[in-house]
């Protein structure tokens, strides 16, 4: 689908570089952090793993079952990636590793003094207009790339493998906005999630769209309910969480689309419920976003429609 973002896979192991079957790692250091590629060629099961250094890691190429600590367990795909604070302890399953089509994921490391002085830097120049302050969420450790963040760690992965001369000085700033982007994420599926102990704008914010998804919402109304200007609005919505008011309405019909197309309403019913007007619009939309149209989703889910009453 294509909001599922894949990274590009790296280039296996060659002969001389591959030392073992479970977990052959590879390594580059540059200063304040490192990266690992990891790869496995047969199935294994209960691989510990642990890093001392916060890490993000990114699956490229087949599938794990991560068993952490507080967590059920989970599948790790292609496309995703995990961020964990220093000494996180894991579990590794490897069902489906093989000689022709190993597990791959790249793993990068950064000191606390990097990560401190991006989240400061959020703090002093980036501060939400309610003042409450950055930082990341660990239990937000696991989701999606979306379309910048792919970018990011596909350029990061081009310069690690590249010669250009100043490779080092590019990374370091490509992991510093990569930082940025994963903090805004983590504050949008926190903010989606609705677990805001201490509701901020924009909690109230989108509470108020969630709440009038099947309304004709116009930035006019956000603008008034959060007594802000337009551009003040944007600012806000893009510098918290990457993305504008618009797109997140968008993301918030959408999400409300597909829970009432899996308890079977009609494609009709779904996009006057959820706000669009023009239902041919509604199918375009929805195909273009999630790669199927709206009924081929509902069918997918094994879904049929409630009896009338």
């Amino acid at each position: 689908m294509p909001y599922n973002f894949t990274l590009d896979a790296l280039p296996l192991s060659s002969e001389k570089q591959l030392y073992t079957l479970v977990e052959n790692r590879r390594v580059m250091t540059f200063g304040s952090f490192e990266f690992n590629v990891y790869e496995t060629y047969e199935p294994t099961h209960d691989v510990p793993l642990c890093f001392g250094d916060f890490v993000m890691v990114n699956m490229l190429r087949g599938k794990k079952i991560m068993h952490l600590e507080d967590v059920p367990s989970f599948d790790y795909l292609p496309g995703e990636t995990l961020v964990l604070p220093e000494n996180k302890s894991m579990r590794i399953d490897f069902p489906d590793a093989k000689i022709l089509s190993p597990t791959q994921c790249a793993a990068l490391t950064i000191d606390r003094c990097k990560i401190e002085q991006v989240v400061q830097f959020m703090n002093e120049r980036v501060p939400s207009a309610d003042a409450s302050e950055w930082h990341f969420r660990w239990e937000k450790f696991h989701f999606k790339h979306d379309a910048e963040t792919m970018y990011l760690t596909n350029k990061l992965f081009r310069l690690m493998s590249g010669s250009d001369r100043f490779h080092e000085v590019l990374a370091d700033l490509t992991i510093q906005e990569l930082l940025i982007r994963t903090l805004q994420i983590q504050n949008l599926l926190h903010l989606v999630a609705g677990e805001e102990k201490k509701p901020s704008l924009l909690h109230h914010l989108t509470e108020f769209i969630k709440e009038h998804i099947s309304s004709d919402l116009t930035i006019e109304q956000l603008c008034k309910k959060a007594n802000m200007s337009r551009s003040a609005l944007f600012k806000e919505f893009k510098s918290q969480i990457g993305i504008s008011p618009k797109e997140y309405v968008i993301r918030q019909r959408l999400a409300s689309a597909k829970r009432l197309l899996e308890q079977g309403f009609s494609v009709k019913e779904v996009g006057y419920a959820v706000g669009f007007n023009d239902i041919n619009y509604f199918v375009r939309l929805f195909g273009q976003r999630e790669g199927l149209t709206p009924g081929a989703y509902a069918s997918t889910m094994n879904i049929s429609r409630p009896p009338s009453r």
